[in-house]
């Protein structure tokens, strides 16, 4: 098979993806905006530098993300775009490692812990906790606590020197008093990843063996992840994908300007994707990802332009009924939808409504500081651990679904939280599902599973359901699609959240607000916070193939006062254009 050929026919008329997959640069760095065809094109790179024989027949190529669903993503794409473009698939697949950073972490300290610390040969046993659960079990001293603290919020407020002169000491209190407990923390286990690629025997292996090391959605990366990486590239081929528009995790210490970072590190090759194609057919969806983008990038009032589809109504009913039925009629083709929301308890009156009506939808609205979200996976942790025993075969994977449901009480006591077990547990047996047809052998597919459930990454699994309506979070539709976005209460106060942007916003004089509206000022002091929720709106509008539709109400709230249509959809330049369902769904 003609691998160039192929591949110049694949990408033909992409000037841009064709420059990165065929690049010698050792160095490269792309911005993928959504719908520009990241995916495909990094998957036809790794094909070609494997079988051009950049990447000698007994090494590897690593491809690594920030989160476990991103990299269960990656495996799928790879499993199908890989027959198009070889022969030899299978034999390729075993050449691509694909993990998140805890994944690969975990399987470093796997093989190598015991250098670091014994108690890592018994690693499976091990609990993996956050710093706060790990501070409650009274382990530590109430300075210990503190070093243990400075590690994480250096890390959540990306201050490189506060996270260096940290790093150490957070090791040793990991090594001396937590590790012999058979307990980890998720820093931890980078942390512990670092100090062994930190050893010349390991990564002198590790740089020899992977030759091409490839890492998506880079923008979410914190700085143990970055850390992590830079160990591991040494003088091999390093490839950043990502875009820092679509940065969402900034509460959890995603670097700022991550690739441009990079770029200055490594002195990086550039290449831009600019072909959109998500909304190739449709110009005015082209036109608003574009105009939300620039407002993102430069933080500016814009002289461009751009048209919404947005439904303004006078009454939290009247919105609430508008948004049931424009579901009825998705319902009632082949299409599906999602109904987005900034925080899960916006949902609740459109779940109430669906309800009502009779509409089957798959409820995902639930956060993960929910009592509910934490009792189910721990009850899915252990007995994952109790039946599946270190390999992952249908007869146990269906004994621990089995033991999972007899605990179901014990995960809610409030029979209106019962939704939140019924989501998981669907998703849970999905996870199961799919991971049958996953490479490898039944212990890799355990450790897949593990650290799925470890990581509380379940809300990936959506994007395997049968249902035609979702209703859930911006954050957990990240890197999801649907035909057919709504995103409802685009009002101030509600997105952006009061707390975290529109009252420390109103305390620097950052808008202008009228009777029913906000108009954002661009204030210096609340760059990064607008920065980011203007990507969470970004992030949103792209989970659509087809259309997005915004509805916002201006009728009064519960303590009386006329609620304000906010200030993403006030934009200077964005054009309101009112619609109705039968316009736009057939």
């Amino acid at each position: 098979m003609d691998i160039e050929r192929i591949l110049r026919d694949k990408h033909s008329g992409d000037n841009e993806q064709l420059d990165f997959i065929f690049s010698d640069e050792k160095r490269i760095i792309v911005t993928a905006p959504a719908g520009c065809g990241k995916t495909t094109a990094m998957i036809s790179k790794i094909a070609r530098e494997l079988c051009v024989g950049t990447i000698p027949g007994n090494k590897k190529v690593l491809a690594m993300t920030f989160s476990v669903n991103a990299a269960m993503r990656i495996k799928d794409d790879v499993k199908k775009l890989l027959p198009e473009i070889v022969n030899n698939p299978h034999s390729l697949m075993n050449r691509i490692d694909i993990a998140n950073y805890h994944n690969f972490a975990m399987r470093l300290l796997h093989k190598y812990g015991y250098i670091l610390n014994n108690n890592f040969t018994n690693l499976s046993c091990f609990q993996i906790l956050d710093e706060s659960k790990l501070i409650n079990l009274g382990l530590l001293t109430f300075s210990e606590e503190a070093d243990v603290n400075k590690l994480g919020d250096a890390i959540t407020n990306g201050n490189y020197a506060e996270f260096c002169a940290a790093i150490n000491k957070y090791w040793d209190i990991l090594n001396q008093k937590i590790i012999s407990n058979s307990i980890i923390t998720y820093n931890g286990i980078l942390v512990a990843a670092i100090k062994l690629l930190s050893l010349k025997p390991v990564s002198d292996f590790y740089s020899t063996y992977y030759k091409m090391i490839i890492i998506d959605e880079f923008q979410d990366t914190n700085l143990l992840g970055f850390l992590l990486i830079d160990k591991l590239i040494s003088n091999n081929i390093a490839i950043f994908l990502g875009d820092d528009v679509q940065k969402i995790y900034g509460f959890l210490g995603a670097i700022n300007n991550a690739l441009e970072t990079v770029s200055e590190k490594y002195q990086a090759k550039s290449i831009l994707f600019k072909t959109n194609y998500r909304f190739r057919n449709n110009e005015r969806m082209k036109q608003l990802d574009s105009f939300i983008r620039g407002y993102v990038e430069n933080y500016r009032l814009s002289d461009n332009n751009a048209t919404m589809l947005l439904k303004k109504l006078n009454t939290d009913k009247g919105e609430i009924d508008f948004i049931s039925k424009g579901v009825e009629k998705i319902v009632g083709t082949t299409c599906n939808v999602a109904v987005l929301v900034r925080a899960g308890w916006q949902g609740k009156s459109i779940v109430s409504k669906l309800e009502e009506k009779g509409i089957h939808f798959f409820n995902a609205l639930y956060t993960e500081t929910d009592v509910e979200y934490i009792n189910f996976y721990r009850i899915a942790v252990e007995e994952f651990h109790a039946n599946a025993l270190g390999k992952a075969v249908k007869s146990s994977l269906d004994k621990c679904l089995k033991a999972v449901k007899v605990r179901e009480n014990e995960v809610y006591s409030d029979i209106e939280k019962k939704y939140i077990f019924d989501s998981l547990y669907k998703l849970l047996e999905k996870l199961f599902e799919v991971s049958r047809s996953w490479e490898g052998t039944s212990k890799e597919r355990y450790i897949n599973i593990d650290f799925n459930l470890s990581n509380n990454g379940l809300k990936h699994m959506m994007e395997y359901l049968d249902e035609k309506v979702v209703l859930t979070t911006i954050h957990s539709a990240k890197g999801l699609e649907w035909d057919y976005v709504i995103l409802p209460q685009m009002n101030a106060s509600i997105f952006p959240s009061w707390r975290y942007v529109c009252s420390p916003c109103h305390n620097v004089y950052g808008c202008d607000s009228g009777y029913d509206y906000c108009v954002n000022k661009f204030v210096p002091e609340m760059k990064r916070k607008i920065t980011e929720e203007m990507s969470a709106f970004y992030v949103a509008l792209t989970r659509a193939k087809k259309e997005v539709f915004v509805t916002v109400n201006t009728g009064v709230n519960q303590n009386g006062y006329v609620k304000q249509t906010n200030c993403f959809i006030n934009l200077r330049g964005l054009v309101h254009q009112d619609f109705n369902w039968d316009d736009y769904i057939f």
